[in-house]
């Protein structure tokens, strides 16, 4: 077997031969020569890509040492604030602090206590905010516009910025945070669903099957929002939209159409449409390989469908079509080589990625649990919430890192 490496292995065994030789004559005269340590520095780089190389050929050729499982850790709730809904948007604000809406127009932060690392996951804590009284409606999307600025839109019409110079914890609603709520046309009824197609650009959902371009503008400290009713394009029965790239998106049908649609020369235009799956499309995502390249579609749906795609291949042609898993599959997410897929079957699959290729490892799915929402957290670990809003931590404990690498036994 031949193995692809990033690193040139033979010069790099001869320089930590080099280094090592430069170290026992330091023991020997007590003078650490000039220049040791950055270049110590530099050998431990080289190992680190030189060990994340090696990853993918321990997942498949070694995977006697260690096979992928998952696990499922409760998360201990902290404070007197818990989120009783069912989940309508979210948005990871920060390594640790997520802002959420729920079908009952609530607006809640929430913080997870994750230490330093996951190692011990039964000390992950997590605290709910308050409702944010300012905000009655039910809420279709959440953005985030800076560090310290998010804007929140509503069904109604509601358009909120929310800004705070500390969004490193939860807000105090009373001294840290301001709401300020941004005036929208007379004749606009609201916000259905949203995509972010580029920094402040967005599409959104204006019945009829459209979908319209707005964009948020920042002129003298102060937002305004700008709706451009000329600029559209017509999607009909449109049931999911996924961002590719900056200015280019894709819409998913109810009759398992595609539509790749671009934003230029300030139109909204579909570059092209695809008719290859024969089921209503629920949900679209692009599939995150462990270098963090998005290079392939998983779309799911009804009655056990799952598809993957390449994106950037000559045609878009199907490399994994899966018909026989069990239920409706309604969320996916994906980070760094994983891909988690909830069916309301009360089913968790996951996807691993090697090589560029997708797989479905069924020796690791869960079953009889039922979870409403998955999101993505850190490699190989995502974040649950069920029907009672209740968060628990998915565990998918596999080689992912180089440090995996290192504590694995490999002599056992």
């Amino acid at each position: 077997m031949k193995m692809n490496f990033s690193v040139d292995g033979k010069s790099f065994k001869s320089q930590v031969k080099a280094l090592r030789e430069k170290l026992n004559e330091c023991r020997r005269n007590g003078i650490l020569d000039d220049g040791f340590e950055e270049q110590l520095d530099k050998l431990s780089q080289i190992e680190e890509e030189l060990l994340a190389d090696l990853i993918p050929y321990y997942r498949v050729y070694a995977n006697n040492i260690k096979k992928t499982s998952m696990q499922i850790n409760s998360i201990k709730q902290l404070g007197a604030f818990t989120f009783d809904s069912f989940l309508k948007s979210t948005l990871r604000i920060n390594k640790n602090l997520f802002i959420t809406s729920g079908i009952d127009g609530k607006v809640q932060f929430f913080y997870i206590d994750i230490g330093d690392d996951f190692s011990n996951h039964n000390r992950i804590e997590v605290e709910w905010s308050p409702p944010i009284k300012e905000i009655k409606e039910t809420i279709s999307f959440i953005y985030k516009l800076s560090d310290k600025e998010i804007l929140i839109l509503g069904v109604r019409g509601g358009c909120y910025i929310l800004s705070s110079n500390n969004f490193d914890k939860i807000p105090d609603f009373n001294e840290e945070i301001k709401i300020k709520r941004i005036q929208t046309d007379n004749d606009f009824d609201g916000f259905g669903r949203c995509l972010a197609i580029r920094d402040n650009l967005f599409v959104v959902e204006n019945g009829e099957e459209k979908l319209n371009l707005f964009e948020i503008i920042k002129e003298s400290s102060e937002y305004r929002l700008v709706f451009h009713k000329e600029i559209y394009c017509t999607i009909p029965n449109w049931t999911a939209l996924e961002k590719i790239n900056d200015d280019y998106f894709v819409a998913g049908t109810k009759m398992g159409e595609f539509y790749f649609i671009e934003y230029e020369n300030k139109q909204l235009t579909i570059k092209e449409k695809i008719e290859f799956l024969n089921y209503e499309i629920r949900q679209i995502r692009c599939l995150e390989d462990e270098n963090g390249n998005r290079n392939s579609l998983i779309v799911t749906g009804n009655n056990g469908k799952l598809n993957i795609f390449s994106l950037y291949e000559d045609s878009k042609t199907i490399k994994i079509e899966l018909n026989d898993l069990r239920g409706n599959l309604f969320d996916v997410q994906s980070e760094r080589g994983t891909a988690v897929v909830l069916s309301e079957d009360g089913i968790i699959y996951l996807l691993e990625e090697n090589f560029g290729d997708w797989y479905l490892n069924e020796e690791v799915t869960i079953k009889d649990i039922f979870f409403t929402n998955i999101f993505k957290l850190d490699i190989s670990k995502y974040l649950l919430m069920d029907i009672e809003g209740k968060l628990s931590l998915l565990h998918i404990d596999r080689i992912d890192t180089p440090k995996a690498l290192w504590d694995l036994p490999l002599y056992q």
